[in-house]
């Protein structure tokens, strides 16, 4: 009867709690329609009145074939059809080749239309000029235009515009943040792949793996690399820096058992004992190598494909190709570990990382050879004539980073670091040195991305195959629109509590291991924002943001309080509540978790001095229950 009566009184609570969730909710609720119009009449307000001096000719993509005649003198807008070209098109293009007379090709975004035509949805949003993409698919989409006097003539409009492009740089091929069309195709145009390329050339590799008291997964991964590697002439530099005496006999015993032949011209073995520094056991490895390219791997990865190193060296020895990586998914799985590196505000991440690889995701990101900023040094191609020219790995970045540092280098040569995506390898991940979940190796993490950005300041929040649009304040690994999160994860929007001393710790009454805590951010302002922080005062504002629920529970009906633990005690104070469409998607909806995102400003000046451990506690607004937890993420008040 007792149990009765409680169920009576908590269930108008719930019923209270759970209106109030879905009417906040719809008020957070904005249409892409909405976001994208004004977007696009800001831009068109930025070059109202920007107008080119050249006449427009507007080419079908059917009517184009080799003996096709063009304007020399004219814009030739090439377009799928006219009946989705977006009414500003023109001029957008226009005032594009006006405002850049460096410009030889545009090309935009694109979304749809519903059936009446009254509100846009689903958009496309391409990349910056991303050559090896298109040698894929025309990735551009349903209208390109470009100047007449640079056209080269193809036998359709994939094969002219492949001809046209193919050798320029970012500085002549321009992608504008405006969709120029509504109805995008389902799949790729032109999709048959006949412009991506083949390796034939007979250059020798060297493999260089460094190792350190792994001889099991040492092992399977040479038995792998020698049985499924043809067609290409390679060494293996092994590069050992200390393993035990007994590791490294058993190690001896492992490369004595394998002979040179079918391409396979032997192993090298390097004993180096040093303190671990990647980049560092990286070039040793490189100045003990011969061949013309260097492919760095690690040495918990598996070989799953016998043509995975004729596909990395087909765009390897393009000239504008820089590094060359492959899409690596977890053992006995379809779950992706890495097909590209997004260099987010937060810094550079996996895009994809732990989602199944059994089907195709945006624009075709995990299933199509592309152009990105980095790939990880777990699979690294380049040429050693790029990587001699810009100094191979930096020793500054012992662990963390070096690999993206060396894309960045690249890029900044004016090469292309690309993802092999119809090849993959197994990555037994983190075996060579377990997780960075403890203090110290998140403290280092985050002083190895910071030394990456004071390296390439001009790189901070910079990925031009990441579009504007997506949103780069969280660590979600879907491609997620801006539009879905407003402006709650600006930082200038941030929730200012002042934290209280705790007193006493209410009584905790359920598994605390059911509380989780993501800190997508926690440190300060600078650590957040990048270089340009350091020309603010607030550059040490401390900054805490990300994301926590309770797994399992009806989350509408519980509040949240960021905890800081220190020396002189425990403070908490209230969470804002973001909005987070990626928890709304990937939770159960019972657990009703959209609203638990925060950005917290702490306002700590009259705290106590010290480092404080960051965590998190929920109280049930109906049951009662108590849940505290504590993170390995630490801020210090100065």
């Amino acid at each position: 009867m007792l149990d009765g009566l409680k169920s009576m009184i908590r269930q108008p609570m719930i019923e209270r709690l759970n209106r109030k969730y879905y009417a906040e909710m719809d008020r957070r609720y904005i249409s892409y329609d909405t976001w994208i119009r004004a977007k696009e009449e800001k831009y068109r307000s930025a070059n109202s009145g920007v107008e080119s001096d050249m006449p427009v000719q507007l080419i079908y993509y059917s009517q184009v074939n080799e003996h096709t005649s063009f304007d020399t003198s004219a814009i030739c807008v090439f377009v799928a059809d006219t009946d989705g070209l977006d009414e500003h098109a023109l001029s957008v293009i226009e005032a594009a080749f006006a405002n850049d007379p460096a410009v030889c090709v545009v090309y935009g975004d694109e979304d749809e239309f519903n059936s009446n035509e009254t509100v846009r949805m689903n958009p496309v949003f391409r990349p910056d000029w991303s050559p090896d993409t298109l040698l894929n698919y025309l990735y551009m989409g349903s209208v390109v235009a470009i100047r007449g006097s640079v056209i080269k003539p193809g036998k359709d409009i994939y094969d002219l515009i492949v001809r046209t492009a193919i050798g320029m740089n970012m500085t002549q091929v321009s992608h504008i943040d405006y969709c120029l069309y509504h109805t995008h195709f389902s799949k790729p145009l032109f999709d048959d792949r006949r412009y991506r390329p083949e390796y034939e050339g007979d250059e020798a590799v060297s493999i260089i793996i460094p190792s350190k008291d792994n001889p099991d997964i040492l092992k399977n991964l040479l038995a792998s690399i020698i049985k499924r590697t043809i067609g290409v002439r390679y060494e293996i530099v092994l590069i050992d820096n200390g393993s035990s005496e007994d590791n490294k006999k058993t190690i001896e015993q492992i490369v004595g058992s394998y002979r040179s032949g079918a391409g396979f011209m032997g192993i090298r073995y390097i004993y180096s004992p040093r303190e671990f520094n990647f980049s560092a056991i990286c070039n040793e490895g490189a100045h003990h190598s011969t061949g013309d390219y260097l492919l760095f791997l690690n040495d918990d990865m598996e070989i799953r494909d016998t043509k995975w190193l004729r596909k990395m060296l087909a765009y390897g020895a393009l000239p504008h190709v820089g590094a060359v990586g492959a899409k690596l998914l977890y053992p006995d799985s379809k779950m992706i570990q890495h097909c590209g590196i997004t260099n987010l505000r937060l810094g550079p991440v996996h895009k994809l990382q732990f989602k199944e690889d059994d089907h195709v995701y945006y624009d075709h990101v995990n299933d199509m050879d592309r152009d990105v900023i980095a790939v990880t040094g777990a699979c690294l191609l380049v040429k050693r004539s790029d990587f001699d020219l810009v100094g191979g790995f930096d020793e500054e970045l012992k662990v963390a980073f070096n690999d993206v540092d060396l894309c960045f280098k690249l890029f900044d040569e004016g090469r292309f670091n690309v993802v092999v995506n119809n090849t993959h390898l197994w990555h037994y991940e983190s075996f060579s040195r377990g997780d960075d979940e403890s203090k110290e190796k998140i403290e280092r993490l985050q002083s190895e991305r910071n030394l990456l950005y004071k390296k390439h300041p001009h790189l901070y929040d910079k990925d031009p195959f990441y579009h504007d649009y997506f949103t780069a304040d969280i660590l979600d690994s879907n491609y997620t629109y801006e539009y879905e999160y407003k402006d709650d994860t600006n930082v200038s929007n941030a929730y200012r509590p002042v934290p209280k001393p705790l007193g006493k710790t209410p009584e905790l009454k359920w598994d605390n291991d059911c509380l989780i805590i993501s800190l997508e951010q926690c440190g300060t302002y600078g650590y957040f924002c990048g270089p340009e922080a350091d020309e603010r005062e607030d550059r040490d504002d401390i900054y805490i943001g990300g994301y926590t629920f309770v797994a399992g529970s009806d989350n509408s009906c519980l509040k949240f309080s960021l905890m800081l633990e220190g020396e002189s005690g425990e403070y908490s104070m209230p969470c804002n509540k973001i909005y987070r469409p990626d928890l709304e998607i990937n939770l159960d909806p019972e657990e009703k978790a959209a609203l638990n995102g925060f950005r917290i400003y702490p306002q700590v000046d009259d705290m106590p001095k010290g480092k404080y451990r960051v965590g998190m506690m929920a109280e049930g607004l109906v049951s009662g229950m108590v849940l505290k937890r504590y993170t390995n993420r630490y801020i210090e008040v100065k």
